[in-house]
């Protein structure tokens, strides 16, 4: 019988599946090796987060110093204040002495002494 057919039969589907295994690979290869843009857009989100919250960071560290500054600056206006502090208390302490010794000496004082002392006073 016609053994012809037959070979040509086998040809074509030598034929077709080489034809359908190269479309396979190039199905394979667009898959697994096209360029993803979606994980580079990804990454360059991210870095602008990462950008952002440096930023951020940047910003909280200056205003951090800028606060230890006025910080520094109040405790010394504070030291200023207490050592002015200490010398007014120290000259009251010293008036509170005088005052005391003065009026100690004023109870001394007898009525005679105290007539002589107003006399002189208001006859100038």
């Amino acid at each position: 019988m016609d053994k012809q057919p037959i070979i040509i039969k086998h040809g074509r589907s030598n034929l077709v599946s080489i034809i359908a295994l190269i479309i396979i690979l190039i199905l394979a290869y667009i898959h697994f090796f096209k360029t993803d843009d979606s994980f580079q857009i990804r990454e360059q989100v991210l870095q602008n987060q990462i950008d952002s919250l440096t930023n951020k960071v940047t910003d909280f560290k200056n205003e951090r110093d800028s606060l230890d500054n006025n910080i520094n600056n109040l405790n010394d206006s504070l030291f200023s204040l207490q050592s002015e502090i200490a010398t007014k208390s120290n000259q009251i302490n010293k008036l509170k002495k005088e005052y005391a010794k003065k009026v100690q000496h004023i109870n001394n004082y007898t009525v005679n002494d105290i007539n002589e002392y107003l006399t002189n006073r208001y006859k100038q």
